[in-house]
Parts: structure tokens; C-alpha cells; sequence
């Protein structure tokens, strides 16, 4: 019965990610959570805008760092079992929004997260704020 109720969870994520283009902010956001959950931190970091350009060397650290901290956090709550985007606000611009959501861990709790997007380059990116 596990072993049904993961893959059921694994194709919910699927679906949710293909139903949502990478290139939109719902979809930047669902990717980065499948990435996680995949364990791909350094697909995850390429998700987010930094001010400043990182070299590969930087891009490297951060995944590492980003794998210590959040690994360690999921793990804790029996991993990422799913995404859902609850709502999302544009900027009238068209060139920033925050994505709300709600990530659900494997031991039953959840978390409503934010996350300020923007687009850079005609891609939707993760604000860094650095």
C-alpha cells in the first residue's frame, strides 16, 4: 500500500509539473520543488536570480550548502510529498509576482510558503534577494 501511495504521489507531481510551464511563475516554483524533491540542488539553484552573476565554482557552493540545510530539513519530515500553488500576484508590470503555496511533507504536516519571482531575460526566476 506504500509503495502505491508513492507512486501515486510521484505521478501527482508530474502532473502538476507538466500542467505548469517552467515559464510562468507557478511553474518556476513547481520545478524547483521537483528538483528538490529529486535531489538536483544544483538544477535548483539555477531556478534563482542573483544580482550578481555566479561563477560555476559559487553556483556549487550554494548547492552544497542549500543540500546540508534543506536534505537534513526533509528528512526530518519524510520528504516532499507534494505542491500547491494556492494563488499567485503579478505585478501590473508583467515582470514580478509572489507565488503562494503550500508544500506537503511525507509525515503529514505542511507549510505555506511565498516566493517573489521575477522575469529576467524572458525567464521566470526565484528572487534571491542577493
Amino acid at each position: 500500500m506504500k509503495k502505491v501511495l508513492s507512486f501515486l504521489s510521484l505521478v501527482l507531481v508530474t502532473l502538476a509539473f507538466v500542467s505548469c510551464s517552467q515559464n510562468s511563475p507557478e511553474g518556476v516554483i513547481t520545478k524547483y520543488v521537483a528538483d528538490i524533491q529529486a535531489g538536483q540542488y544544483e538544477d535548483a539553484i539555477d531556478l534563482f536570480y542573483f544580482k550578481k552573476n555566479l561563477s560555476d565554482k559559487d553556483k556549487q557552493q550554494y548547492a552544497s550548502l542549500f543540500r546540508d540545510k534543506v536534505a537534513k530539513d526533509l528528512d526530518k519530515k519524510g520528504g516532499i510529498k507534494s505542491v500547491e500553488i494556492t494563488g499567485t500576484d503579478m505585478a501590473e508590470d508583467g515582470l514580478s509576482a509572489n507565488v503562494h503555496y503550500v508544500l506537503k511533507y511525507g509525515d503529514g504536516t505542511s507549510k505555506s510558503e511565498t516566493s517573489k519571482v521575477l522575469k529576467v531575460d524572458d525567464q521566470w526566476k526565484i528572487d534571491a534577494g542577493k
